[in-house]
């Protein structure tokens, strides 16, 4: 999701996500980079459990930064009521990595579902208090499109419980280009930000 953001950033924001990214690749303090993991566990978690709540219980009980418990909340807010609505569970899915160009990513789905119709989806997880655009979405959803190529592509803004699936007039050849051009960018911002 991080590329997803710098692709959908301004160049204040990119140059904000390239910093963020680099000090946490650098950083040997692991806590850096671990805002969200509470709640990802909660989420993984609550996909098969009888009680989803009291999965999130849990990730309230690990909250020990600032902003944590309302951002929690809001993640609780949104992606109880939608888990409950797809009827699905989750299943294992794999985390890989995909190049373009000089540019490799980890692709690793937050979440794997069965829905009721047996169909299985790879989702990718947007946490923050930004509500994601289907614009953003796009990108990341291609991606997740050539990676798990055996589930369906899904990205899910789990504040406001609003899921986002490949949109059947999706320029793909467009889209692809897009992608490999914004990881040529970003490789070229990650060389000269050091």
């Amino acid at each position: 999701m991080s590329f997803t953001e710098y692709v959908m950033s301004g160049q204040r924001g990119r140059i904000t996500i390239v910093g963020e990214q680099r000090g946490m690749y650098l950083s040997e303090d692991r806590r850096m980079c671990g805002f969200y993991n509470p709640v990802r566990g909660a989420m993984r978690r609550a996909v098969n459990s009888p009680t989803p709540e009291r999965e999130f219980e849990r990730a309230f009980d690990a909250v020990d930064r600032t902003g944590q418990a309302r951002a929690f909340q809001e993640v609780a807010d949104g992606f109880l009521p939608w888990l409950q609505h797809t009827g699905a569970t989750g299943v294992p899915v794999e985390k890989v990595h995909w190049s373009a160009g000089d540019l490799t990513l980890r692709v690793s789905p937050h979440l794997g579902l069965r829905r009721p119709d047996g169909s299985v989806a790879a989702v990718l997880v947007h946490l923050k208090e930004v509500p994601l655009t289907r614009e953003a979405a796009t990108i990341a959803l291609r991606i997740l499109q050539r990676t798990h190529p055996e589930f369906t592509p899904m990205v899910l803004d789990a504040r406001r419980g609003r899921s986002f699936e490949v949109w059947k007039r999706t320029n793909t050849t467009k889209l692809d280009a897009l992608i490999a051009a914004e990881a040529a960018g970003y490789v070229v911002h990650w060389r000269m930000s050091a």
